[in-house]
């Protein structure tokens, strides 16, 4: 099945508010649906309402961590397989330790770079490019 990489719905995660409506915008400009959300503890009831095609998340975030937040997701059979951009300023060692490879799983640091990010959903829109890269 090949998805429209053009246009995503996408659940967009991230506890810093400012950063969050900056990248929703940019990803709306860009033709993305996107759900924001700034508390992590609501965003399994958000995606229920807008069944994300793809998620990105903040990794390093309070009381529930992106990682925890996508097992919650993934632990519902309407999101067992949705593919996840991580971002953090955290290590990237951390997140290796934290995060078992996953094709389809990327992890981007910030300051994110926007290109870099494109590419990552779009690489993550397309299952058979989930052994890819990575």
């Amino acid at each position: 099945m090949k998805y429209d990489t053009r246009m995503a719905r996408i659940l967009l995660v991230d506890d810093d508010e400012p950063f969050t409506e900056i990248l929703g915008d940019f990803l709306s400009r860009r033709g993305h649906a996107v759900s924001r959300c700034c508390n992590p503890q609501e965003a399994s009831a958000l995606a229920d309402k807008a069944a994300p095609e793809l998620a990105i998340l903040d990794f390093d975030m309070p009381k529930i961590n992106g990682h925890e937040l996508l097992e919650q997701l993934r632990g519902q059979e309407a999101f067992e397989e949705i593919p996840v951009v991580f971002l953090s300023g955290v290590e990237a060692l951390r997140f290796a330790v934290d995060v078992p490879p996953d094709p389809r799983v990327r992890f981007l640091r910030k300051p994110v770079d926007l290109g870099e990010l494109e590419g990552a959903i779009k690489a993550l829109l397309d299952p058979e490019g989930w052994s890819k890269n990575a």
